[in-house]
């Protein structure tokens, strides 16, 4: 994967209706993604259940991860997608 020719090495993006893919910088790829995140959590997030309980659940969004990866790289990026509530969260490894 990492010698193949047909590996991108920039971020792209396509816009919504758009059929084309445009090369974006890191930096603008981060933040896109970042601000993408915070909106939707911002929207969906569920603090408390009908019973009045503090849940603190993020639904509408997941997390998949590679099966390549490290224990402490799995660690890592489970711990932080659950601090932000995230509550679907799969890893290739499992398939």
């Amino acid at each position: 994967f990492v010698h193949s020719p047909n590996r991108l090495k920039h971020p792209e993006v396509r816009e919504p209706g758009s059929k084309e893919w445009k090369r974006i910088g890191w930096d603008e790829a981060l933040d896109r993604i970042a601000k993408l995140l915070k909106s939707d959590r911002d929207a969906n997030f569920i603090a408390k259940n009908a019973a009045g309980q503090t849940v603190n659940r993020w639904l509408s969004t997941g997390m998949l991860c590679a099966s390549a990866s490290s224990n402490e790289s799995g660690y890592i990026t489970h711990k932080a997608m659950r601090s932000m509530g995230l509550l679907i969260f799969d890893n290739q490894a499992r398939v």
